[in-house]
């Protein structure tokens, strides 16, 4: 369960990388208008794909915060950009990184090879 959550979390949070990067233009290009009014929407395009990928990466050593880092990023990009085709890949693939990784809890630890 944890190495499916490592792969799938990397592929979301790389993906969220792209949108994140995405994001952060459109909000350049905004704050052109209304100097306040695209600040939060340029913190949340860099500290959400960040999330995912620490909490990608943390999986293995520690499933459950691994899981819930990955289940925040995937509620921020729901929160953000809402459900819909362009928001699907991100959504998707960190909400079955960070259900692995909550099931990869359950795993016992396999004892080490001497």
């Amino acid at each position: 369960m944890r190495i499916g959550a490592l792969v799938v979390g990397l592929l979301g949070g790389l993906a969220s990388v792209v949108y994140g990067l995405l994001g952060y233009g459109l909000a350049s290009f905004a704050e052109s208008g209304y100097p306040a009014s695209a600040t939060g929407v340029k913190i949340l395009s860099v500290a959400v794909p960040i999330a995912a990928l620490l909490g990608a990466g943390i999986v293995l050593a520690r499933p459950l915060f691994g899981g819930l880092l990955m289940g925040v990023a995937a509620g921020a990009f729901l929160w953000l950009l809402g459900f819909n085709a362009f928001s699907l890949i991100p959504i998707v693939l960190l909400s079955c990184g960070a259900i692995l990784g909550l099931l990869g809890v359950l795993e016992p630890d396999r004892p080490q090879k001497k």
